[in-house]
């Protein structure tokens, strides 16, 4: 009896093994735009996944549908676009908290399982892999009053450069930030939005430092670029003004260590689109993620450590 057992179980083994080996499926990943390092780095995570999947006999297909430039209509075509080409699941950063909302629902009614990365909509997907933003937004809120307290800075106003309103990413990052900051010597700002543009974020910057802010705040990647920019221009002229910004990008690493910003906070995004990968090849073999929330992590780059990224 013991080695029927054991040949039963042995025969269910490579059962399962086989048949976690037959993953045929298809993938529309819908980023915000395709311009932004940090995408390319959720794609390229998501790539390797599947290739690493790809050795055992799994051929997960994925198709990268992001618009070129941050625009909720676009968004919203390339969903479409998506449930058009019979896709098996959307993995998205959502623009915005609601935009897509009836797009994504759409998808779902047509048998799509929707996946998360970055920032979500507010209809119920499979799983979520995301920065805790507001865990993250603590973390710069920190770092820029002991920054401030280290360089003597006791009070006055916090300029915030944000990137669109109803990004709920950049909303829970703004709340982390401003949670620190409750009870002190310091005010926050009106919130400048620059829909994460270069150009626009150092103009805002620019006429934020021109009334007499003693810091700034950029929540995403192109406004802390073009923040850092208007504050290199204010050094130029006499003028420090201290900066902390997000994403960690080949720019953002150049201002840092040019003291243009003083830190930023790194996300893991390549660690997102691999991860999404995975919990595709786990839905696939018919796991539960029960709507889960994965903190991919995020962490402080500063002087003291810039040169480890570069």
């Amino acid at each position: 009896m013991k080695k029927i057992f054991a040949l039963v179980l042995a025969l269910a083994m490579v059962l399962c093994a086989a048949a976690m080996a037959e993953v045929n499926t298809k993938v529309a990943l819908i980023t915000m735009d395709q311009m932004d390092e940090h995408w390319v780095a959720v794609q390229q995570g998501a790539m390797d996944k599947a290739a690493e999947l790809a050795k055992d006999g799994n051929n997960i297909e994925i198709k990268w549908l992001a618009p070129e430039t941050k625009d909720n209509q676009q968004q919203i075509e390339k969903i479409n676009t998506a449930v058009g080409d019979q896709v098996n699941y959307i993995i998205i950063a959502a623009n915005d908290a609601t935009s897509c909302n009836r797009a994504l629902q759409e998808a779902i009614d047509a048998g799509i399982k929707i996946i998360y990365v970055d920032a979500t909509a507010t209809i119920p997907a499979e799983a979520v892999y995301a920065t805790d933003n507001y865990k993250g937004g603590v973390l710069a809120g920190e770092y820029m009053k002991k920054l401030l307290a280290d360089n003597g800075v006791t009070e006055g106003m916090i300029g915030i450069v944000d990137a669109q309103p109803g990004v709920q990413s950049c909303q829970d990052r703004y709340d982390g930030f401003a949670s620190v900051f409750e009870g002190s010597a310091f005010t926050l700002g009106e919130r400048q939005y620059s829909d994460g543009d270069n150009s626009n974020a150092q103009e805002l910057a620019t006429t934020l430092i021109n009334n007499g802010v003693v810091a700034i705040y950029g929540t995403n990647n192109g406004a802390a670029n073009g923040a850092a920019a208007a504050c290199k221009d204010a050094a130029a002229n006499g003028k420090k003004i201290w900066m902390v910004g997000w994403d960690k990008s080949g720019s953002n690493l150049a201002h840092v260590e040019a003291d243009e910003m003083q830190g930023f906070v790194a996300q893991n995004p390549y660690q997102m689109g691999y991860m999404a990968i995975e919990g595709v090849f786990q839905l696939e073999n018919g796991e539960d993620l029960a709507g889960k929330t994965v903190d991919t992590g995020s962490f402080i780059i500063d002087a003291s450590n810039v040169a480890e990224y570069k």
